[in-house]
């Protein structure tokens, strides 16, 4: 009985991750532009009865807003549309972390190589590049895109979704992307509760 409590516990925990404030004022893109958002394109998902969905940055983070026509329709259908681009599951396939939904994910968990040097120039050196012991910068620059592509593939622990969050308030659904630490040995996420805190101050900014 302890053990199913656990369980349920962390799962409540993990699945409270929105809030709904109960408004019914409607904001524009201007509105949500003065609020802070610098507005770099649309979601290419669309979200039934949606009338944009945009995303952009705010000090620095990615953050995208769902709006609807009235905060009624944003209260019915913005949480289907939250919990789709937000989704984290379980691990099953390979390193994905995200539900089928999710438009926009990030690699997390990633190892780091702060401590030493970084993997895309771990490679050996041949008579090819170079001559003798002069190593040839710029040939090197040719391959080093794709070097990196491989590496990167290689160290992503957990492909999840890039919103971690999400808040519905008025007419808007918004999104935003938790702040990651690295310590070196690996990333920390913030807490969901931190990333909210985040969403409500870009809320606090609406005119």
């Amino acid at each position: 009985m302890k053990y199913i409590l656990i369980i349920l516990l962390l799962f409540l925990s993990c699945s409270s991750n929105n809030q709904i404030i109960e408004v019914d004022t409607i904001y524009s893109l201007n509105n949500i532009e003065l609020a802070g958002l610098k507005i770099k394109g649309d979601l290419e998902t669309e979200f039934e009865e949606a009338t944009d969905s945009k995303w952009g940055f705010v000090k620095g983070r990615e953050v995208a807003v769902i709006r609807y026509e009235t905060a009624e329709i944003a209260r019915d259908l913005g949480e289907i549309a939250g919990k789709g681009q937000t989704e984290f599951i379980a691990i099953v396939e390979k390193n994905i972390a995200h539900g089928p939904k999710v438009e926009k994910t990030k690699c997390r968990g990633l190892k780091s190589n702060r401590y030493g040097f970084n993997n895309k120039m771990n490679i050996n050196s041949d008579n090819e590049i170079g001559f003798g012991n002069i190593l040839i910068l710029n040939k090197l620059k040719i391959f080093e895109d794709e070097i990196y592509s491989e590496n990167e593939e290689a160290v992503c622990v957990r492909r999840e979704p890039l919103y971690s969050d999400f808040v519905i308030h008025g007419n808007l659904v918004i999104l935003a992307e938790p702040l990651m630490k690295d310590y070196g040995q690996g990333q920390m996420i913030e807490s969901s509760e931190k990333t909210i805190k985040f969403i409500n101050e870009i809320i606090n900014n609406l005119p």
